[in-house]
């Protein structure tokens, strides 16, 4: 009976686990939240600093300011995203001979990921963006108002890993790896876990841009957000370790245990952006902050667990987290250094330190680090009406790298866009792609995780000057 009793906690709801890399579907995704225009996206995200368009509702809205003529504009977005895994074992410092269990590659290659273990992809097609401003005057002074209903985060994550430990017997820092007190056992629960979570959230953001000198403009945005996702989360017994003093003296049980989950989440939000930009000659200054904001997630989950003796039980969870989102700064510049080129660099930070999560759906809030990103852009008018665009951009993403030999380490990868656009009358049509790939190893003493993920973005947009 004492050796049944930890298959039976697979019937708790999935808020407790062992090891870093299982951790539970409970609020990822609502962290990315980002805009998104085409021709932004085409210039590496450089966005504070542009100004004059119509994108500037839901970019920086001291940029409306600037904004000559009415305008309505509409955009589409296509969607994927892939990951994969390459998991690589080493015998362990004390207990060498438990590897021999785990599936590992008959040869190593020099790229992990050539062959990797899993792959998972996701891909959509939605709206990416439509609405309209119109300049006024208030007294002698621009002031311009829009609106745009917009997409604001994709809510995608997947995760997999195929030998969790409960507890985990490789980590050495910062506590040691735990060992058996004479005549004690360790229990070790061997699990595979999977969690996938897909669905969008979108935003009316209304906006206005008043210039308060010649040279000096300022921009108030407030948005309403909501949005769904698919959930999904599953958990396979696997076996159970009996670990002893003398580190060749082990035991082990197979098992078969499980619990499936499937369910949905409602998310709901306000936030408010305050923007400012100067401009002077060939040079345009640009700040935003985005206030912090709190975000309520309602979801409700039904579980299937089947017990080792083949018992079937059906759960249900239903409840609600409150999550605050702790504010975000970008910082931009935009040079024209001829009049058919403009340079731009944005820089932005977000400390997720100061999140807080609370409600039925977790115990503590995820520990996501400091985001710091990086944006480059340029635009050339080449012929014509007819715009050239790239950009790069530094790809931080809210979550630490696992592994006890890497404290504090957040993911961080690279994004790579090129752009289109042309004017024809009072039409203007935009295109832009862009490329996103992350690589980061999860290291632990026992094995290393290789992952990848890769993004592929195709917008398309559409303006109309009257």
């Amino acid at each position: 009976m004492l050796r049944r009793l930890p298959l039976l906690l697979l019937l708790v709801a999935p808020l407790s686990y062992g090891q870093g890399v299982m951790q539970p579907l409970s609020v990822q995704g609502v962290e990315r939240q980002e805009s998104v225009t085409v021709r932004a996206r085409g210039m590496g995200s450089a966005v504070t600093a542009l100004s004059g368009s119509i994108e500037t509702v839901i970019l920086n809205p001291a940029g409306l300011a600037s904004l000559a003529r009415p305008t309505l504009s509409a955009g589409g977005s296509w969607f994927q995203q892939d990951w994969a895994e390459t998991q690589h074992w080493n015998p362990n410092r004390y207990y060498a001979g438990m590897s021999l269990f785990f599936a590992d590659p008959d040869e190593y290659r020099s790229e992990p990921l050539s062959a990797p273990d899993w792959t998972h992809s996701q891909g959509t097609f939605r709206l990416a963006a439509i609405g309209g401003a119109i300049p006024l005057k208030l007294g002698e002074r621009a002031l311009t108002v829009g609106v745009m209903l917009h997409q604001t985060a994709q809510l995608s994550d997947y995760d997999r890993n195929d030998n969790v430990l409960n507890p985990y017997i490789g980590q050495f820092r910062p506590d040691p790896i735990e060992r058996p007190k004479p005549g004690e056992e360790i229990v070790v629960r061997w699990s595979a876990f999977e969690r996938e979570r897909t669905g969008y959230m979108q935003a009316v953001s209304t906006a206005a841009g008043l210039e308060l000198s010649e040279n000096f403009h300022v921009g108030l945005r407030i948005s309403r957000a909501w949005g769904s996702s698919t959930d999904r989360q599953e958990i396979r017994e696997t076996g159970v370790f009996f670990l002893r003093e003398d580190a060749h003296d082990y035991d082990h049980e197979p098992a078969n245990g499980s619990i499936l989950w499937d369910g949905s989440s409602e998310y709901s939000s306000w936030n408010g952006v305050l923007g400012l930009q100067w401009q002077y000659d060939v040079i345009t200054v640009g700040i935003t902050y985005q206030s912090a904001s709190n975000l309520r997630r309602n979801f409700r989950n039904t579980g299937q667990a089947r017990t080792p003796d083949g018992e079937a039980r059906s759960l249900t969870q239903v409840g609600v987290d409150k999550v605050r989102l702790p504010a975000r700064v970008r910082a931009g510049v935009a040079l024209r250094p001829i009049p058919a080129v403009t340079l731009a660099a944005d820089y932005s930070w977000q400390n997720f330190s100061d999140l807080k999560v609370t409600g039925s759906g977790v115990t503590t809030a995820p520990d996501w680090g400091m985001v710091q990103g990086i944006g480059l852009g340029g635009e050339w008018n080449f012929r014509g009406d007819t715009f050239l665009r790239a950009g790069f951009r530094r790809d931080p993403q809210p979550f630490r790298i696992e592994g006890f030999g890497l404290v504090g380490q957040t993911a961080t990868g690279d994004a790579f866009s090129a752009g289109l656009g042309t004017s024809i009358s009072v039409l203007t049509l935009d295109i832009a792609y862009e490329f996103q790939r992350l690589r980061y190893q999860d290291r632990w003493e026992s094995n290393v995780d290789y992952n990848r993920i890769r993004k592929h973005n195709v917008l398309f947009g559409v303006s109309y000057t009257f």
